[in-house]
């Protein structure tokens, strides 16, 4: 009698303790599509990937890698997938088109893009680029091709398609092309190219690498959105203070890029990712800002109209102290 008192006193005390023990939250399955292969620029997904912080949030996040012909704007907008790494313009231009995709995230606030020449060139600013005589690679379908036109007229540059490759850079000390601040410059570096980057931020400076969902998405799972932007700011705050830390599971993704070349990148695209407020407000984005993109994309003529500015992006949540 005795030991069927205790025992029922110990299933008791142990049912108590199992109601009063707080429930883990249940893991969400979640996809970020991202717009290219697993490199630096996707460093703060990674690294909250790596320190679980997805998964604190109750998160059970994949991360699909993509590529240049991958349609994020498409797949988040149709709902394919719940998250997806665009470009600003693409939320503005599909949005034009009736495309309820939002933003969330802003991995970039200054402009990573711009001009690759030698480092014995003489040119020193989009001016006198485009004012010369230089032969440029470059798409000429972007939006800030045709501002570049117009605002500096006159000059004889030639404009040739882009390669994606630098082989014509490195045989042409005079030949300039587009990049990205964490290609073309640390291939450089790397081959013992010395060169510099003309930044496009001062004629064009949308935000770049943004991370996007879709109306609906957005409407029914507030609470998701909002813990996925909480953990990947964190996670961009713990990147950029030690992206050796995180390099190597990113390299182990992306055979292609070294892990020497990604901690060269982390370093190079730092400046472009803070804000001036410091590393507690990354990610946030201001209606101006997106205002600015929308005129330059209207008189450009890529879009007639953008609609309301406040739809297209949800300010990100501050950060906790």
């Amino acid at each position: 009698m005795k030991s069927l008192l205790i025992t029922s006193l110990i299933l008791a005390a142990g049912a108590l303790v199992s109601c009063d023990a707080p429930k883990q939250p249940q893991s969400v399955p979640i996809q970020v599509q991202l717009n290219w292969v697993p490199e630096p620029e996707f460093g703060g997904i990674y690294a909250a990937l790596q320190e679980g912080l997805y998964a604190q949030a109750g998160l059970a996040v994949e991360v699909i890698k993509g590529g240049g012909q991958v349609p994020c704007a498409q797949l988040v907008a149709s709902g394919q997938v719940p998250f997806a790494v665009v470009s600003g313009e693409e939320v503005l231009t599909l949005r034009a088109r009736g495309g309820p995709i939002v933003a969330v995230f802003a991995t970039f606030q200054k402009n990573p893009t711009g001009f690759l020449l030698h480092a014995e060139n003489p040119i020193n600013s989009l001016e006198a680029l485009w004012r010369s005589d230089s032969t440029i690679g470059i798409d000429p379908g972007l939006p800030f091709v045709k501002m570049l036109n117009e605002r500096y007229p006159g000059g004889a540059v030639k404009l040739v398609p882009y390669s994606g490759a630098l082989a014509t850079f490195l045989a042409s000390p005079n030949y300039a092309q587009q990049c990205f601040i964490t290609s073309e410059p640390v291939e450089c570096q790397l081959r013992g190219i010395q060169s510099k980057v003309l930044s496009l931020a001062d004629v064009f400076n949308p935000y770049a690498a943004v991370v996007a969902t879709n109306e609906t998405f957005l409407k029914e799972h507030p609470d998701r959105v909002d813990a996925f932007v909480r953990a990947t700011a964190e996670g961009w705050r713990r990147y950029l203070d030690a992206p050796e830390r995180y390099n190597p599971a990113i390299a182990a993704l992306n055979p292609s890029m070294t892990l020497e070349a990604m901690n060269i990148a982390a370093r190079l695209e730092r400046p472009f990712i803070v804000p001036e407020q410091g590393e507690r407000a990354i990610g946030t984005m201001s209606a101006a800002r997106w205002q600015s993109l929308c005129e330059q994309l209207t008189a450009t003529k890529v879009i007639e109209s953008c609609g309301s500015i406040d739809a297209a992006f949800v300010a990100a949540p501050p950060a906790v102290p």
